[in-house]
């Protein structure tokens, strides 16, 4: 058995090893423990794509992967949400112009014509101020689909917004 002793651990031996440490370091960058989890599940999919790669790693290697990982997810969803919020706040900034302002669409008219799967995570998010996960268990669907139908829905707005300046 000393052989297999010697081996790399599958990603569930990996999952189990590391999953407390990870969840503490993701708690220490999302300061949520949903987002911490949301975090942990992407990181570990990432590893399953890569296993191969972490197979040839020792367990030092293996542990600074997982966390180069999170942390490259969790910057990536705090831009992804930056702009968001930019594009939401450029729109209505767009609406609340006077309306001798010749073009401009006005927010409630933009937002009529978006999609309906797409406008209801829009207003639940920028209206109501809930977040992925709330949206998800509202509407019965998982956070990441939420954050997915955001993300369409913010670059189906920016697509109105060009045209509406022209």
């Amino acid at each position: 058995m000393d052989v297999g002793s010697r081996q790399p651990p599958g990603i569930a031996d990996l999952f189990e090893a590391s999953r407390d440490r990870l969840f503490r370091y993701a708690l220490s960058l999302g300061r949520r423990v949903d987002r911490a989890d949301d975090l942990i599940q992407e990181t570990f999919l990432r590893a399953l794509q890569h296993a191969h790669t972490l197979e040839r790693m020792n367990v030092h290697q293996r542990d600074a992967w997982l966390k180069r990982v999170l942390r490259n997810r969790y910057f990536d969803e705090e831009r992804s949400r930056k702009r968001a919020n930019a594009a939401v706040s450029e729109m209505i900034r767009h609406a609340n112009r006077p309306s001798d302002t010749a073009g401009l669409v006005e927010f409630g008219e933009i937002l009529d014509r978006v999609p309906e799967r797409h406008r209801v995570v829009l207003e639940k998010r920028f209206r109501l101020g809930m977040n992925s996960t709330e949206i998800g268990k509202e509407l019965g669907i998982p956070a990441a689909t939420v954050r997915s139908h955001l993300h369409q829905a913010i670059r189906w707005l920016r697509g109105q917004l060009a045209e509406s300046a022209c």
